[in-house]
């Protein structure tokens, strides 16, 4: 798949109300697990905390196909491909 495939659909499924609502209903729940924790419920949120790092790597991870485009773009590469 090439870089402008990539951005494509990683634009769509940024800009889907849909997938920003699973997102910010995801991580509410996680960050509830911590609010909600006894102090010696260490291992849950350890496992919260790893939910939400995944959650942001998720979406970073589509950020990044969206901004490499945007650079090749700028550069005139805009049929760069991986």
């Amino acid at each position: 798949m090439d870089i402008e495939q990539k951005a494509k659909r990683s634009k769509s499924l940024l800009e889907n109300d849909w997938f920003i609502q699973t997102m910010k209903d995801l991580r509410e729940e996680q960050k509830n697990v911590f609010a909600d924790s006894a102090p010696q419920e260490v291992e849950e949120r350890e496992k919260a905390y790893s939910i939400l790092c995944a959650l942001n790597l998720i979406e970073g991870q589509l950020q990044s196909h969206v901004d490499i485009l945007k650079l090749a773009t700028k550069k005139g590469k805009h049929r760069v491909h991986d």
